[in-house]
């Protein structure tokens, strides 16, 4: 690897790196290889007399790496080794009008009120997307505090990905907030849902709360 990962691509490189232990192999991130000078595999998966090479990458990243081919036809010609390339799908950015700008603790407050508002009269999915919008916003502004420019957290989809890499949204709380946003993407795209119910809404509402709890 050249120049690190970012966020999105070192998620994606330690679920990979889980993957290839559940099957029995030994991994190792971030491992020279001896076939490139002064080249940093991803991921390096051992088993047996089997080697992985594997390489996480974006597509920007991908084209700023030009020995990727070579790495490729080096590995899958030494015996017993294979070379894997995992592209990244990239985040979309927000299409946004003038005048946007992050929400304060006070605004995402009153979302989360507005949630609690709406979840009481029985509109659980408007609920959900109300509770929703707080978690991003909360992540957002939590990000800030950390030093994290606005402009490079302006993503809707990759927000939860930054916050988890900065450490502002804990492990256990993104896990549990990824099962949660396949509910809000359906709702908000027009689907209904089976299995959803006040209580999935109520979990967005609680974690949002969590989230700006001083």
């Amino acid at each position: 690897m050249v120049g690190g990962t970012t966020g999105p691509e070192y998620l994606l490189l330690r679920k990979k790196a889980e993957e290839y232990r559940g099957k029995g192999y030994e991994v190792s991130l971030e491992t020279p290889l001896d076939l490139l000078p002064n080249f940093r595999a991803d991921l390096v998966a051992r088993k047996g007399d089997e080697v992985r090479v594997v390489e996480v990458k974006s597509r920007a990243s991908l084209g700023a790496m030009p020995e990727i081919g070579e790495l490729a036809r080096v590995v899958d010609a030494k015996e017993g080794w294979t070379f894997e390339l995992v592209l990244l799908g990239e985040p979309d950015r927000l299409d946004t009008p003038e005048g946007m700008h992050l929400c304060d603790r006070v605004a995402i407050q009153d979302r989360i009120e507005q949630a609690e508002q709406t979840l009481a009269t029985g509109h659980t999915e408007a609920a959900l997307v109300l509770a929703w919008s707080a978690v991003e916003a909360a992540t957002r502004e939590a990000l800030v505090a950390e030093g994290v420019l606005e402009r490079d957290i302006a993503k809707g989809r990759s927000v939860l990905d930054q916050g988890v890499f900065h450490g502002v949204v804990s492990r256990d709380e993104y896990d549990r907030l990824t099962d949660l946003r396949a509910y809000r993407n359906a709702i908000a795209h027009g689907y209904a849902v089976e299995g959803f119910d006040e209580q999935v809404a109520r979990r967005v509402i609680d974690t949002a709360r969590e989230m700006i709890a001083p």
